[in-house]
């Protein structure tokens, strides 16, 4: 594996097809760097829906924030190219958590780019970092299989 690419310790649980648009594509026929964020995000939404937690979450006010993100482009993505995002939970912590990505082509399973996005909870009153839910703890640790 490339030596820039951010490594998984487990086995990813979640997949997220993406359909690239004419748009997504610059001068040079590939995926502009910018829209792979775009392709990330969609995959946390889905991680994130796919955790079935059973909380009145109030997603107009969200409490988990992206303290940092950090992407690693490993090779072009072109046009109708069949890609999809893997997405695991990498780091679980106290206050905080880590969602490692990785884009990769559908076929040939070659490796585009990868992510490293660490989120923040946040106490919706002080807006100071505050423990995870143990709901949200709970249900990473059910579905990952790990801590």
């Amino acid at each position: 594996m490339n030596q820039h690419a951010i490594q998984a310790e487990h086995p990813f649980k979640r997949s997220t097809q993406v359909q690239l648009r004419f748009n997504d594509i610059d001068a040079l026929g590939h995926v502009n760097n910018s829209v792979y964020f775009q392709f990330f995000d969609l995959a946390k939404t889905e991680y994130f829906a796919g955790l079935e937690v059973n909380a009145d979450i109030n997603w107009c006010r969200p409490s988990i924030v992206i303290a940092n993100v950090n992407c690693a482009f490993i090779e072009p993505t072109v046009f109708q190219e069949p890609v999809e995002v893997l997405t695991q939970c990498a780091r679980l912590g106290n206050k905080s958590l880590t969602l490692l990505q990785h884009l990769v082509n559908r076929d040939t399973r070659a490796l585009k780019a990868t992510c490293a996005t660490v989120m923040v909870n946040l106490d919706p009153a002080t807006n100071q970092p505050a423990p995870l839910p143990d709901v949200w703890r709970d249900a990473i640790i059910a579905y990952e299989g790990h801590e």
